[in-house]
């Protein structure tokens, strides 16, 4: 179940994980501009609420498995999240709730739903989308370089680590994560057009351990912020 669960979930991103870096270490020199951008890439991400229509595409390679599935995603940074997908039938695929105290995963089709509260449960990227959508690049920076003129940092936050890679994309700024805790990695390549979501930004999730990998295209931005009712408990709404 929670296989099967984490498979769904990652509908929510996606990533294929950054390769090595050549690392030669800030010197005294360098190492204000390295922070300075580190703090410019924090500011970029969005502190308004915000929706979007999704496309996205996961492929499960244990068994082979595409799924596609379009549907809404609600945000409120620091806040909560929410989104649902639909399959090409109409059915809902998907219904995952997120704050940082609780979280609701249900797959309706199969009748799978997992609750918890402000753990991070194996086999589901709880804690990651918590820390993507909640505290973004968040952590003490302890180490940063430069490959060229791309920055890599690192980060810690409290017993993960963190990787960050910045650079350019065809739609604009591209920013590459591996969060690694526990003997997990989880990673994000992100190209987005501005600091705000932007039709066509494409987020890429991967989880080293199952192989499995999302990804999520925005089709749509609403001009509205979200409804309140949106972030409600789903339970309490009486969903399945």
């Amino acid at each position: 179940m929670s296989r099967l669960l984490g498979a769904c979930l990652g509908l929510a991103l996606s990533a294929c994980a950054a390769p090595p870096t050549s690392w030669h270490g800030a010197t005294p020199e360098t190492w204000p501009a390295l922070r300075s951008a580190l703090a410019l890439e924090r500011e970029s991400r969005a502190t308004r609420p915000w929706a979007a229509g999704v496309r996205v595409t996961v492929r499960e390679p244990r068994s082979g498995r595409v799924i596609r599935g379009r549907g809404g995603l609600a945000v409120v940074p620091r806040r909560a999240l929410r989104m649902i997908l639909v399959g090409v039938a109409g059915v809902t695929m998907l219904d995952t709730w997120v704050t940082p105290e609780r979280w609701r995963v249900a797959v309706p089709p199969l009748g799978l739903v997992r609750r918890g509260n402000a753990d991070d449960p194996e086999g589901l990227p709880i804690g990651f989308l918590r820390w993507w959508f909640f505290t973004p690049l968040e952590g003490r920076l302890f180490a940063a370089t430069f490959d060229g003129s791309t920055p890599t940092w690192l980060l810690r936050d409290e017993d993960a680590v963190v990787e960050l890679r910045a650079g350019l994309c065809d739609e604009g700024r591209r920013l590459r994560v591996a969060r690694r805790k526990g003997g997990r990695t989880e990673s994000i390549d992100e190209c987005r057009g501005g600091t705000e979501p932007t039709v066509g930004d494409h987020v890429r999730y991967e989880d080293a351990a199952t192989g499995l990998m999302v990804d999520l295209v925005l089709e749509s931005v609403n001009g509205e912020p979200p409804a309140a009712e949106a972030f409600a408990d789903p339970d309490v709404q009486g969903a399945p």
